[in-house]
């Protein structure tokens, strides 16, 4: 559908890759929201601004009247959600309800929650489809389950199309620098083979995460704002890559792409393996593909990309 999108969170770390992409397609007009007012950035010069603050309800009259799609990402961190529950209760819980009383208030079409994989439990392992069991035990974890499920009742009784997304290990560059999240295994990697030619993993590597690159995250958020209804079903899917890896070849992988690139050895290191037994992690998909979304999957020019933007700030 035609739609005017309001991505709250659109400045951060994986909103401002949602928001440049939808920023390429006339049908979709942008809404950038954030706590603090700012200009439209240089990478979607054309959407609108807006101060935004889910804990604030007064803040909610400045959505625009033409919205008739809300792509909510904002959220505590899984550090900051672990230091202070009740912050991260009142941001990703209460702040999702408050949004979506005022999307459904507003006669907003659709809502679609950036939720997280973790809800399955953690350390993940085994096989997780749409229906297993939630196993919520971190902050982090339980207060985006919280938020489900009130996306999950608003969607369960007509009042708006709720859609509930539990996203895997999203990887690749941010819009800016500043918006990086440097504590996760793949920037961190990608950092330390640009600044230091080296690397050095905190584990042995033998978990096995599903990963999935921030380009075709911000294709799967296209896919579900023009997904029609009758394709909706019960809401939720997950969305992450067609399947997983350790975290040992995932480092593997972006250290053979630095040394091709800059043409010089890079050496990875990692703490001795406490066990040979690699924890198999099967994360199905197949409810979203099986709408007509597809996956790119092009890690190595993910990966590219995120050394050049590292290389390019630490070189100005």
């Amino acid at each position: 559908m035609s739609a005017t999108v309001l991505l709250v969170g659109g400045f951060g770390n994986l909103g401002g890759r949602i928001a440049a992409h939808l920023s390429q397609f006339q049908d979709h007009q942008i809404v950038l929201a954030s706590r603090k007012k700012q200009a439209a950035p240089l990478w979607a010069k054309d959407a609108q601004t807006i101060q935004l603050d889910v804990t604030d309800p007064t803040t909610f009259t400045n959505i625009p009247k033409s919205v008739n799609c809300i792509i909510h990402l904002a959220a505590t961190n899984d550090v900051d959600s672990a230091q202070n529950p009740e912050l991260a209760r009142s941001v990703t819980a209460k702040g999702t309800e408050s949004l979506l009383n005022v999307a459904i208030h507003n006669r907003i079409e659709r809502f679609v929650y950036l939720s997280t994989a973790h809800v399955y439990g953690a350390p993940l392992h085994g096989t997780f489809i749409e229906s297993s069991p939630t196993h919520a035990v971190h902050p982090y974890a339980t207060t985006h389950l919280e938020a489900e499920s009130v996306v999950a009742a608003a969607h369960e009784n007509g009042d708006i199309q709720g859609i509930r997304v539990r996203l895997s290990n999203g990887f690749g560059r941010p819009m800016t620098y500043e918006a990086a999240d440097w504590r996760t295994l793949t920037s961190d990697l990608c950092r330390q083979a640009v600044v230091e030619r080296r690397m050095e993993m905190r584990t042995d590597g033998l978990q096995e995460r599903n990963f999935i690159t921030k380009t075709d995250i911000a294709r799967a958020v296209q896919h579900l704002i023009s997904l029609p209804e009758s394709l909706i079903s019960d809401g939720l899917f997950n969305l992450g890559g067609s399947q997983s890896q350790t975290l040992l070849a995932m480092a593997t992988t972006i250290q053979e792409q630095a040394q091709k690139k800059y043409s010089i050895e890079i050496p990875l290191y990692r703490p001795e393996p406490t066990s040979s037994e690699i924890q198999h992690l099967n994360f199905d998909i197949h409810k979203l593909l099986n709408t007509g979304y597809s996956l790119s999957e092009d890690s190595l020019g993910e990966i590219d990309d995120f050394l050049d933007m590292i290389e390019l700030h630490h070189q100005s």
